[in-house]
């Protein structure tokens, strides 16, 4: 039986003001109840302001610049890496990547940093999938907007459980007033 040990949240793609309000409450709520390690944004936060939502865990926030950030939220990196668990990860929005999302593209950014796990964004599409020696984790848009080719159309967030060289991640979405499991897959690294 593995115990996994670590626990990741990866969000982005809120795009707060111009295609969203808010942060879903929902989404507030469910990371209220996860004893979480890490609250990894993909980007396009959009407004700097949208982060005030997390200030209660902002020692916890790993932020990357998307495309649509503007003013502070600019100030970003466009990449961050980080070890954990025993594992090199990366997240980088992908707005450099076109096609978008595109496997290839994406394993060859993530492997000249080293990265064994991406996160990344900018599809608007939730994605788990291991390509070659790299599993990459798109947790899709946190408010469900559209992006620049379309995009899944609801609300959409990732669960990362990491225990050594074993991944295991969860997609969740609000649909039909609550929060219900989109997609799963366990990986051994």
């Amino acid at each position: 039986m593995v115990i996994f040990l670590g626990t990741l949240i990866a969000w982005g793609d809120s795009h707060i003001p111009y295609r969203a309000d808010k942060i879903p409450d929902e989404f507030i709520k469910f990371i209220k109840n996860i004893d979480l390690d890490k609250l990894i944004c993909t980007g396009d936060l959009v407004r700097i302001d949208v982060l005030k939502t997390f200030e209660w865990i902002s020692n916890k926030l790993v932020i990357v610049r998307g495309n649509m950030d503007e003013g502070d939220a600019e100030r970003h990196p466009l990449f961050q890496s980080f070890r954990y668990e025993g594992l090199n990860f990366l997240v980088y929005h992908g707005h450099r990547v076109y096609p978008r999302g595109d496997p290839e593209k994406l394993y060859k950014i993530s492997k000249k940093r080293g990265a064994e796990v991406l996160i990344t964004g900018h599809t608007h599409t939730p994605t788990i999938r291991k390509f070659r020696d790299l599993l990459i984790i798109n947790p899709g848009s946190i408010c469900g907007v559209w992006g620049g080719a379309g995009g899944y159309g609801r609300p959409t967030w990732g669960l990362i459980n990491v225990s050594e060289r074993r991944v295991k991640v969860k997609i969740y979405e609000i649909a039909g007033g609550g929060i219900v499991l989109h997609d799963e897959a366990d990986f051994e690294l």
